[in-house]
């Protein structure tokens, strides 16, 4: 029989999902490399998150950490972008 999430976790992967699409077609539509990798980091973020509260097993911890790290560093590569004006 299949286990429930616990509450909270779906809205999550809602949230992290939007983020995650929306990112590149922030990117297309403004033209802005930098905010649309800003927006997938923080979907990626969120996501590590969600797999935070569900992980169980060693396999499950390593993809949190990748996705927290993953998440992070494309958070602070658009910030640079944006801030030093080399994307369009």
């Amino acid at each position: 029989m299949a286990t429930r999430s616990p509450p909270g976790t779906g809205m999550l992967r809602l949230v992290a999902a939007i983020l995650l699409v929306g990112g590149p077609i922030l990117a297309i539509i403004f033209r802005s490399w930098g905010l649309g990798s800003m927006v997938f980091g923080l979907g990626a973020i969120v996501l590590g998150i969600r797999h935070v509260r569900l992980g169980e097993n060693r396999s499950e911890r390593f993809n949190v950490v990748a996705l927290l790290l993953g998440g992070a560093f494309t958070m602070i590569e658009g910030s640079i972008r944006l801030l030093s004006g080399s994307a369009p």
